[in-house]
């Protein structure tokens, strides 16, 4: 006489909470560098251009994620160099 199988009922559960908590974890990292970054996808990739932009918005705006649109920059942001000196000590 063969043996039916019986389908593991119980290990549906274990799977099932497992999955809910990738799924959960997945969806909050996404939701919090989406918040993070004001509505806009993360970073990758970022090359010198990208970095000098930032340091540029970053100057500008006072955040590397924001841009600003203006055509003229504000009056501080010829003397905010992203360039630093030291004191000449003579």
């Amino acid at each position: 006489m063969a043996q039916r199988w019986v389908f593991p009922l119980e290990a549906l559960s274990a799977l099932g909470i497992i999955g809910a908590a990738g799924l959960l974890t997945g969806w909050g990292l996404g939701a919090y560098q989406k918040w993070e970054n004001y509505g806009k996808p993360r970073r990758f990739n970022v090359d010198k251009w990208d970095r000098q932009m930032m340091s540029r918005d970053s100057r500008l705006t006072g955040n590397v994620n924001i841009q600003q649109c203006e055509a003229v920059a504000p009056p501080a942001f010829k003397t905010n160099s992203a360039l630093e000196f030291e004191r000449r000590l003579v």
